[in-house]
């Protein structure tokens, strides 16, 4: 089992690439820190360092265990409401629909209705976004012509 994630993790290397959606705005403060932290941690550009972090977040390529617990306690502390709020676009991306997917949502109401109220039902504890505000949610992505 062991051997099947470490193969796992060596295949996904070879997928290493810049992501086009991934940009981040930073004031020159923050840029000059990261920097900083990034040159005193060993790396060669702020870029390795947040990737490291990343793989922590995700628990994927991480620095180890400790390093994943700590990452996901700054999630659930900084995002922790997540727990009781729930959206159509991790729905939407967790379930793996397509752009084609979303653009059919909208052209099909009885389709968009049935997958809203899967998407309620799935998340029935929680509070959910009202189906215009999903309309909306969808419309902006179809627009926009990106995959999630």
């Amino acid at each position: 089992m062991l051997s099947d994630y470490a193969q796992k993790q060596r295949e996904d290397l070879n997928t290493k690439a810049n992501r086009e959606d991934i940009k981040i705005s930073l004031t020159d403060k923050e840029y000059s820190n990261l920097k900083l932290m990034a040159y005193k941690a060993g790396f060669r550009d702020a870029g390795e360092l947040i990737s490291s972090f990343v793989g922590d977040l995700t628990g994927w390529q991480s620095n180890g265990s400790d390093e994943r617990d700590k990452a996901n306690e700054w999630y659930e502390r900084a995002f922790g409401t997540s727990e009781y709020h729930s959206n159509i676009r991790h729905y939407l991306y967790d379930n793996d629909y397509s752009l084609d997917d979303m653009n059919d949502l909208l052209e099909d109401e009885d389709y968009f209705e049935e997958i809203y109220q899967a998407y309620i039902s799935e998340n029935s504890r929680m509070n959910n976004e009202s189906k215009e505000q999903c309309l909306q949610t969808l419309k902006d992505i179809v627009s926009k012509g990106v995959e999630l």
